[in-house]
């Protein structure tokens, strides 16, 4: 249908007197009965009855005038209510983050996030940087935090931050937070890590290679608690720095290691169209980062997307 019959018929109701609305829109009076007559044939009722002073609506018009308003109304707030969501982020998000990062980032990050923008339905997910590449790449999560080096072509991945890797051991183990220790002074302890081909595995495995040595591994975890397993006498562990936040593991004995960090990259699938909630999240992630790492709650060096790693 013509909507601008509807509006015709509209002003018609409203005034009853066609050539006062006539007069109004600035069209004839001939044309705009015809416009009138024309959509009373597509209905196939008559809307008006004509009396000799003016027009007044017949129970269909009554009827049609109800509806037509409403639809009217719902057109002209259309273009208002496309604009605020073309702003808004809805929809569905999926992200996730090594398990060390859940109590620096991802609970205080993705609680925020939920609550600045309630129409999105989030996923969140902790897990190893090799499980959160194979996630990224079968569209399980839209973006993840994961070690570099990633050499997956189909994930994109930018810098987010760089931060130090650490020796834990039990707290009578006789490190220091504030003394570095080398890589070779560790290299008979027996440690326990994540398994291969982890990102984190594989940091330290190439570091043990790049001074001669192989890594001596006690037993392989996932999930296991780090800090039960080091205090029963399994072995130690080598963790970023942000595992060790809000844990237990602060209470035990550790130490940097020289020249050993990790980088941590923002991946998602290169092929997945960007959406607004991704883009807000991504936007939200880096200022969570490079706040607690202004601040001093994550010790740990802020790189921006141009950085080179």
């Amino acid at each position: 249908m013509n909507l601008r019959k509807w509006e015709y018929f509209l002003k018609v109701a409203e005034f009853g007197n066609l050539s006062r609305v006539a007069e109004k829109l600035d069209i004839s009076q001939p044309a705009l009965s015809r416009q009138i007559s024309a959509l009373e044939e597509e209905i196939g009722v008559p809307l008006f009855i004509r009396t000799g002073r003016g027009l007044t609506l017949t129970p269909a018009g009554e009827t049609f005038r109800a509806r037509a308003e409403t639809v009217m109304e719902e057109i002209l707030r259309m273009p208002e209510e496309v604009a605020l969501a073309a702003s808004t982020p809805s929809g569905s998000l999926a992200f996730g983050a090594p398990p060390f990062m859940a109590r620096i980032l991802t609970g205080e990050l993705c609680a925020g996030f939920a609550r600045e923008y309630p129409k999105v339905r989030m996923r969140v997910r902790g897990a190893h940087s090799v499980h959160l590449r194979e996630a990224i790449f079968f569209r399980d999560i839209d973006v993840g935090i994961l070690a570099a080096p990633v050499t997956e072509p189909d994930i994109r991945t930018e810098p987010l931050l760089r931060e130090q890797l650490f020796i834990v051991g039990p707290p009578g183990a006789g490190y220091e937070v504030n003394k570095p220790v080398s890589l070779a002074s560790i290299a008979d302890r027996p440690l326990i890590l994540t398994p291969r081909p982890d990102g984190l595995r594989a940091l330290v495995e190439n570091g043990f290679a790049g001074i001669g040595r192989r890594t001596n591994v006690a037993m392989e975890t996932e999930h296991a608690p780090m800090d039960e397993l080091i205090r029963r006498g399994v072995g130690f562990t080598i963790l970023p720095g942000c595992g060790m936040i809000n844990s237990p593991l602060q209470n035990f004995s550790r130490a940097p290691i020289e020249g050993m960090t990790v980088t941590w990259l923002v991946g998602s699938l290169g092929t997945l169209r960007e959406t607004l909630s991704i883009g807000r999240f991504k936007a939200k992630l880096r200022a969570s980062v490079q706040l607690s790492t202004s601040d001093g709650r994550w010790q740990a060096t802020y790189l921006p997307e141009t950085s080179v790693f």
